[in-house]
């Protein structure tokens, strides 16, 4: 099993982009089995903070949302496609603040079947993938890139940041899964490898950053991609996303609306 789990003080080493965006610490483990990665999945948790759950309320700033897939149902998982915008809603349980976006080639998204359903488990391909957390697996179809976004649970039209990410992967067997991170400007603050392993190994990498700096997170896997019916030898898929809880980015129109009413009071008063 491979492990490291770093603290991070310094900026300039490991970020860049944006000046203020300060990596706290980085959370990355490798092993076979569920087991081998939970100690460091749970230290992940611990340091995101209390889980929130999934109401669309803003829950406790410095708590976490986290998604293991199995409040999707059958409607959403294979063979039928998963809408990206599944966990963006305004009902519990699918109020999470999260969304997935397809990038590159990727055109949509795909949760792999539960026994129960009748339909293959794990993309047909139980041998090639661990599953973390049972049943269900997440994965891009038709590329492998996509975008995860945040938004305010309690209003799910208005963008958020959050103050990190962490993903369960399973296959990675060579070094080019990554997560790139991006600040609310979409400049990128820091960028990270996924550490491979054997066939069927679970990994995990999750980062958290000392303050809500991150608005989206650019995720790549594998080296090839499923295309509705079979994946390539080296396809990477997913379980859980564990995130900090989304916390609404400040609208500028709404600093515009208090300053002119301070601006005016500020004027009545220098010419009282």
């Amino acid at each position: 099993m491979k492990m490291r789990m770093l603290a991070v003080a310094a900026v300039a080493s490991l970020s860049f982009g944006t000046a203020n965006a300060a990596v706290q610490q980085i959370f990355e483990v490798n092993g076979v089995t569920p087991g081998d990665i939970e100690d460091t999945v749970n230290d992940f948790r611990d340091a995101l903070g209390p889980n929130n759950g999934n109401a669309p309320v803003n829950g406790n700033r410095f708590g976490r949302r986290q998604i293991d897939w199995d409040a999707a149902p059958d409607g959403v998982s294979d063979p039928n496609l998963f809408p990206g915008d599944f966990f963006n809603a305004d009902v519990a349980p699918r109020a999470r603040g999260i969304e997935f976006r397809a990038t590159g080639t990727t055109d949509s998204f795909q949760l792999s079947s539960t026994a129960a359903s009748g339909e293959p488990v794990r993309f047909g391909a139980p041998g090639q993938f661990t599953a973390f957390s049972e049943e269900r697996l997440f994965t891009p179809v038709n590329g492998n890139t996509f975008d995860v976004v945040f938004f305010d649970p309690s209003n799910q039209t208005r963008q958020a940041t959050t103050r990190g990410l962490g993903i369960v992967f399973t296959d990675v067997e060579f070094d080019v899964t990554t997560m790139t991170f991006f600040d609310i400007n979409d400049e990128e603050i820091f960028t990270r490898t996924v550490l491979s392993g054997p066939s069927a190994s679970l990994s995990f990498l999750g980062v958290v950053f000392d303050s809500f700096e991150v608005a989206r997170v650019s995720v790549s896997v594998g080296q090839g991609f499923f295309d509705g019916s079979n994946f390539p030898v080296d396809g990477v898929v997913m379980d859980d996303f564990i995130f900090g809880e989304p916390v609404a980015v400040p609208v500028p129109g709404a600093a515009l609306l208090f300053a002119a009413p301070l601006a005016a009071l500020a004027r009545r008063k220098c010419s009282a």
